[in-house]
């Protein structure tokens, strides 16, 4: 056998391993894994009937048999069964995002392990609000954040500083939310601070910083400290008061803080306290999510506050964008709440340049200016599984990329590996991690931060200043949660460890998928050239492809939108039509060209022989391009030797030719 034909029987023996893996951690396209559902349910369904029927075992029970042969509960029973058959109809019109034909949206079968723990989990019904309802599921969750913590690299242990935490949310979204209402709290402190040392008429000096007073700081200059610049000047003023004053002296203090603080007077009260502050933008790029624009209105500073860094014709954040408005901003003495990177957009599945982000924060940092990191890691978070050896290391670039043709590009590498340096991150479960919707996860570098959120003179007095993490509700913006989903995450990761011979080998067939499809699309190009011309305008950082398709010898965008639609007509979901006469369900993506520079956007127009000067392009001005999520573990499984993108693409140049 030559060289070649070795190298693809080597390839088809590893893939058939990578299946076998895979093939007890989901139900199956086909519900292969039925009977293992069934019986590990309806095993434990049975242990919690026993765990109810132990408990106080002299009690008469509720239910008597003839309450349970009367006509009045044979009604209901009947009327439940009725309803859960008209509820199971109507969710039979759900797209099948469990199957291999659906590659549209970041969605994909369940994992069984967290199908099983939630459904299990359920019928206890804990709530993670605090332990009185919840304590074994609250504990769960709070590993679950120091696993999220670990896997980006902060540090989780106690004795070091500054020390992580994470907890679970419902969603993505609430995640990204707490990040500002976390960085707001941080921001404005030491202003308060100051304002209540003044009101007492108490001057604190240290021994280094040239003997300054906190007094003397600018109020520039006290919205301009790090989060553990706050949280260290917090700390030694409460504490040189404790040393050198009452306990009254210090309780006083503590109320005055709190009364003087934005979140108890208001952004209108506080800002006409404090006229020379003016109120802090947040910097995200054009490809974030539109829940930004919903958290600047909820935190009170406008929607008009959120500032939109263009992209590159890589569709990742432009750091040199970034970098003059950042200047800009400094020049006019604006604060700078946080920049956000996005690892994974939901559109292009596109990895910011975190490391980039990171070198921006020091230098503006020495400049006086300083601003807060977050990462909306919510679809791209478990990736960085595929990075990870056992002992929580960072496997180096070169032993991981020797499997892929590209993954991961050197710029994607350095993000991941600047992610230990920012202040907090989002994930949700619910995409990558293969969970039940309504899971995220909020993880913040240094778990003191909560200490500005919902602390208590009795913590102060009583407790050393302690955290107590048992109240989550607290320290959160969510408030009852099901403790169901933190054990359904708690239970996956057991089952598999966030680590490339873990989690990261679910990964890695989505990788493998991704650039098999690249390798198609090449094919299909030369089959289609004399009909159109096909293009993958961003080179993708993940599992999302998008893939833009114009008529031979048009130049005009508009009519490429108008034949990408008929494309999509025969790829997406149309409720009025069954869904089993579809043979593949993608989606669409949707690029605004004015996020673009002029350059950037004439590149793209160049791939896809476009004209810029055309007429009609100051009223329509946006780019759509298919997208592909190939999350599905069973996309390169084959049937009589042709897999499921095989299929896809056979599909896709039919329908195409369809069009001539």
């Amino acid at each position: 056998m030559n060289s070649y034909g070795e190298k693809m029987e080597t390839q088809s023996q590893e893939l058939e391993s990578e299946l076998e893996f895979l093939s007890p951690l989901f139900l199956g396209a086909y519900a292969e894994n039925k009977e293992v559902l069934e019986g590990i349910l309806s095993e434990y369904t049975e242990e919690h009937s026993f765990w109810r029927q132990k408990y106080q075992l002299a009690d008469s029970k509720p239910i008597s048999t003839e309450m349970k042969h009367s006509e009045h509960y044979k009604l209901y029973l009947e009327k439940i069964k009725k309803e859960l058959k008209s509820l199971t109809s109507k969710l039979k019109n759900t797209v099948p995002i469990y199957n291999p034909r659906y590659i549209g949206h970041m969605a994909s079968d369940l994992m069984l392990p967290a199908l099983l723990a939630q459904l299990v989990t359920t019928f206890y019904n804990p709530n993670n609000s605090s332990t009185d309802a919840g304590d074994a599921t609250i504990q769960m969750e709070l590993d679950m954040g120091i696993q999220f913590a670990e896997l980006f690299g902060f540090n989780t242990k106690p004795d070091a500083y500054p020390c992580a935490w994470g907890h679970l949310t419902t969603g993505g979204t609430n995640a990204n939310h707490e990040s500002l209402w976390n960085f707001r709290a941080v921001k404005y402190y030491p202003v308060a601070l100051v304002e209540a040392l003044n009101i007492i008429q108490l001057d604190i000096k240290f021994d280094d910083d040239n003997n300054k007073s906190p007094s003397q700081y600018t109020p520039w200059e006290l919205i301009n400290l790090s989060v553990d610049e706050v949280l260290a000047l917090r700390k030694r003023i409460f504490n040189r008061i404790e040393e050198k004053l009452d306990v009254n002296t210090l309780k006083n203090f503590f109320h005055l803080v709190e009364e003087n603080r934005l979140e108890t007077l208001g952004s209108a009260q506080f800002f006409a306290n404090h006229w020379k502050l003016q109120q802090p933008v947040v910097l995200v790029p054009s490809t974030a999510y539109s829940f930004w624009k919903k958290a600047m209105k909820v935190l009170g500073f406008g929607s008009a506050s959120l500032i939109k860094i263009g992209l590159t014709e890589s569709m990742r954040m432009d750091e040199n964008e970034l970098d003059r408005i950042l200047d800009k901003l400094h020049s006019q003495n604006i604060p700078v709440l946080a920049v956000v990177g996005v690892l994974g957009t939901t559109d292009f599945g596109t990895i910011d340049p975190i490391d980039s982000i990171v070198e921006l924060q020091k230098k503006y940092a020495d400049k006086g200016l300083n601003f807060y990191i977050h990462v909306d890691a919510s679809y791209g978070g478990y990736l960085m599984t595929l990075l990870k050896n056992e002992q929580g290391k960072m496997i180096p670039r070169a032993d991981i990329i020797s499997q892929w043709n590209n993954f991961p590009s050197e710029r994607v590498y350095k993000a991941f590996q600047s992610i230990a340096n920012v202040d907090s991150i989002t994930i949700a479960p619910h995409t990558f991690g293969y969970l039940p919707q309504g899971t995220g996860g909020f993880i913040s570098r240094n778990r003191e931060t909560v200490k500005l959120l919902a602390h208590s003179e009795s913590n102060l007095l009583e407790n050393n200043d302690e955290i107590n993490f048992d109240q989550l509700s607290r320290f959160i913006l969510d408030g009852t949660r099901p403790g169901a989903k933190a054990a359904a995450i708690y239970v996956t990761h057991k089952v598999l460890p966030l680590t490339a011979e873990g989690f990261g080998r679910v990964i890695k067939q989505t990788i493998r998928a991704s650039e098999y499809l690249t390798k198609k699309i090449d094919q299909l190009k030369t089959n289609l050239k004399d009909k159109v011309l096909l293009s993958i305008p961003f080179t993708p950082d993940s599992n999302i492809i998008t893939l833009a398709i114009n008529p031979t010898g048009n130049h005009s965008l508009i009519k490429m939108n108008e034949f990408m639609m008929k494309i999509f007509k025969q790829l997406s979901y149309n409720p009025d039509n069954s869904l089993q006469g579809k043979e593949f369900l993608a989606s669409i993506a949707t690029l605004e060209l004015n996020e673009l520079s002029e350059s950037e956007k004439e590149n793209i127009f160049n791939k896809l022989d476009l004209k810029t000067e055309e007429p009609a392009l100051t009223v329509v001005n946006s780019l759509i391009t298919l997208k592909h999520s190939l999350m599905n573990p069973w996309l390169l499984s084959s049937d009589q030797g042709i897999n499921y993108i095989d299929r896809y693409c056979d599909y896709l140049e039919s329908i195409i030719c369809e069009q001539f």
